[in-house]
């Protein structure tokens, strides 16, 4: 202390006495007492040393102020409510700003690194949450592939049933699709059985995503083509003349055949493009196949004749009725009553001339109608000697 207080004095001494040039004091030499040109002096002391000093007269001023007021000493007084001898613990102002700024420090601090640890577990914490529904997710999208497969399954099954090509796939036809790799299914294997987050890729979940949707369009593309063919199929059979156009006797098949109407000039014969069906006048006539009527009036040798457009290039021609019951655009059914025999146009008795065009070209009815020839059993008809035309 004492040591201090006589430095303090010398400085003090030197600032405010020392003026003139070359005086001693002690050990202080003061070499230069120089003016400033912003009128502050400079003093420069040497220490017995080859070392000079500079001090600012007003620096050292502020200097020794600061040093004072952290110097000064503080008195922290606890005074218990009970007779306990008051606790006393006296410190500088300079180290009770070290300590708070220490603990300032250390708070600070603590709160960051406990943010960060929050944080930590809060992101833990969705991460764990994110990876479970993750694991749902893909266990989902494994339960949606099961029921592609056996979509799949069941659409191979109706193919063969229905007699369709089983390698057919629209989309694959169109634009190059194809079912999932053994890699595809291993890449979907790998995302459930991986127990990290970040080990399930988002290119995976893409891609995964990406083949399900390609493959349900082409599974409800393959659906659509079957409902497609079983409505075009039931169509087409509605469509097909299989049943019988009257109850009889068949008089005349088709083909090649002596002319009834020239029998005695010696006509060696004529192609006969139908089969006839003889009954009593007025016996009913059906329609054989659901369509549109395309003609129904007089045409010469038919008599009153009807035709009937059946689509898929097939029409049925009904000739010699005696009454149509039927005009031209009216839509008919299958088994529908659509005129009465009769024996108009060139006939020799009532009879329904019976004719089925495929393009524009008769076809023989029997195939339609699964008979083999003269003497079968035909349902409604059976055969007897031609008499008809």
């Amino acid at each position: 202390m004492i040591t201090k207080a006589w430095n303090d004095f010398r400085i003090d001494f030197l600032i405010r006495y020392m003026t003139l040039r070359g005086a001693v004091f002690g050990d202080w030499t003061c070499f230069h007492i120089i003016p400033h040109r912003r009128r502050r002096k400079f003093v420069f002391l040497s220490v017995d040393s080859p070392f000079r000093v500079c001090y600012n007269i007003p620096d050292v001023k502020l200097h020794k102020k600061i040093v004072d007021a952290l110097s000064r000493r503080m008195t922290v007084l606890v005074i218990s409510q009970s007779r306990l001898k008051p606790w006393r613990w006296q410190v500088s102002t300079g180290f009770f700003l070290f300590m708070l700024t220490l603990w300032s420090g250390l708070t600070i601090w603590s709160g960051f690194i406990a943010g960060r640890h929050v944080d930590y577990w809060i992101t833990k914490a969705d991460n764990e949450v994110m990876l479970a529904k993750l694991t749902r997710l893909a266990q989902e999208m494994e339960g949606a592939r099961a029921v592609l497969d056996e979509a799949s399954a069941t659409d191979r099954q109706l193919r063969g049933l229905l007699t369709m090509a089983r390698d057919r796939d629209p989309i694959a036809a169109a634009t190059g699709v194809g079912g999932p790799t053994l890699a595809d299914r291993l890449s979907l294997d790998r995302l459930l059985s991986s127990g990290r987050a970040d080990a399930i890729r988002q290119a995976d979940w893409h891609h995964e995503i990406a083949r399900i949707r390609a493959d349900a369009q082409s599974r409800l593309a393959s659906f659509q083509e079957i409902a497609w063919y079983v409505g075009n199929q039931k169509s087409l059979r509605n469509a097909t003349p299989s049943l019988w156009p009257a109850a009889g006797t068949i008089t005349s098949l088709f083909g090649y055949r002596l002319s009834p109407m020239h029998r005695d000039d010696g006509e060696t014969g004529e192609f006969h493009p139908g089969v006839d069906i003889a009954n009593n006048p007025d016996t009913l006539i059906y329609a054989t196949a659901d369509g549109t009527v395309q003609f129904s009036a007089w045409s010469h040798g038919y008599g009153n004749l009807v035709v009937i457009d059946h689509g898929y290039g097939i029409q049925t021609v009904y000739g010699h009725t005696s009454k149509a019951l039927v005009k031209a655009g009216d839509r008919v059914l299958k088994g529908q009553v659509i005129a009465y025999m009769g024996t108009t146009g060139r006939s020799t008795g009532a009879h329904v001339h019976y004719e089925v065009r495929r393009q524009g070209r008769a076809i023989n009815p029997m195939q339609f109608l699964k008979v083999r020839g003269p003497g079968d059993e035909l349902g409604f008809a059976r055969t007897r000697p031609e008499t008809g035309g």
